[in-house]
C-alpha cells in the first residue's frame, strides 16, 4: 500500500493531539489510503502517541530549537516512505533517538545491569502505551585490558515491540533478544541466534531500575 503524502499533515497532528486520534483523523470517516493505514494499525497508532510525548518531553529539557529541526527532518522523512514498513522504521528511528534526550529519559524507565563478564547494561524502557514498549537496550563491554587501554566495546538496538504477559522480543537480522518483566523494578534479558554484537557485547542479564 502506497502512502499518500497527506502523512505529512497526520504526523504533525499526531505531535499534539489525544493519542487515540494520533493520526489527526476521524478513524470512523477515513479520506484517504493512509488515514486507513493509521487507523487499521495499532501499532503506528501507539507510535504516534510515543512521538508525540517524548518530542514534547525534549522541547521542555532539551534544546527546543535543535528538537524542533530534528522533528522537521523526520517529518521530510516520513514524507519520503512510500509503504508502511517505511513509516514504521521511521517513527522507531525517532522514537530511538528521542529516547536518548534528556527529555525523553525524564519520562522513560531507566534499568540497568552490571555484569561480572565485564559488560555493563543499560535498558530505557517508554510504556506500554496500546500494549507497545519503546525500548532501547545497550551495553558496555570493558575487556582484560582495561578502559585506559582502550579496551572497550559498545552496541545496542533500540524498537517498538509489543508487551503480551509482560514478555516482548526484539530482533535484528538472525539476533533475538528477550525481554521479561519480573517485577516492577526488574526486567530479564536474553539471547538467542547470531546477534554479531561488538566484539565481548552481550545484552544478556538482569536489570535493576535505576
Amino acid at each position: 500500500m502506497r502512502v499518500s503524502r497527506s502523512v505529512s499533515a497526520i504526523v504533525i497532528a499526531g505531535l499534539f493531539a489525544v493519542p487515540v486520534h494520533a493520526a489527526g483523523i476521524d478513524c470512523a470517516k477515513p479520506g484517504s489510503a493512509s488515514d486507513h493505514m493509521i487507523c487499521q494499525d495499532k501499532s503506528l497508532r501507539a507510535r504516534g502517541a510515543m512521538v508525540k510525548d517524548l518530542y514534547v518531553a525534549a522541547l521542555k529539557r532539551d534544546d527546543a530549537g535543535k528538537s524542533r529541526e530534528r522533528q522537521r527532518r523526520w517529518i521530510t522523512k516520513v514524507q519520503s516512505c512510500s509503504d508502511a514498513t517505511c513509516v514504521r522504521q521511521a517513527y522507531d528511528d525517532q522514537i530511538g533517538s528521542l529516547l536518548r534526550t534528556k527529555g525523553g529519559q525524564g519520562i522513560s524507565a531507566d534499568f540497568q545491569s552490571n555484569g561480572a563478564d565485564g559488560n555493563e547494561g543499560h535498558l530505557v524502557i517508554y510504556g506500554p502505551v496500546d500494549g507497545f514498549l519503546a525500548v532501547s537496550l545497550s551495553s558496555t563491554y570493558v575487556g582484560s585490558g582495561g578502559a585506559d587501554a582502550g579496551d572497550v566495546n559498545a552496541d545496542g538496538i533500540d524498537s517498538v515491540v509489543g508487551l503480551t504477559k509482560e514478555h516482548a522480543e526484539l530482533s535484528r537480522d538472525e539476533c533475538k533478544v528477550s525481554l521479561d518483566r519480573l517485577t516492577a523494578t526488574t526486567w530479564r534479558v536474553s539471547q538467542a541466534g547470531q546477534c554479531n554484537f561488538a566484539d565481548g557485547v552481550t545484552m544478556q542479564g538482569t536489570y535493576h531500575k535505576d
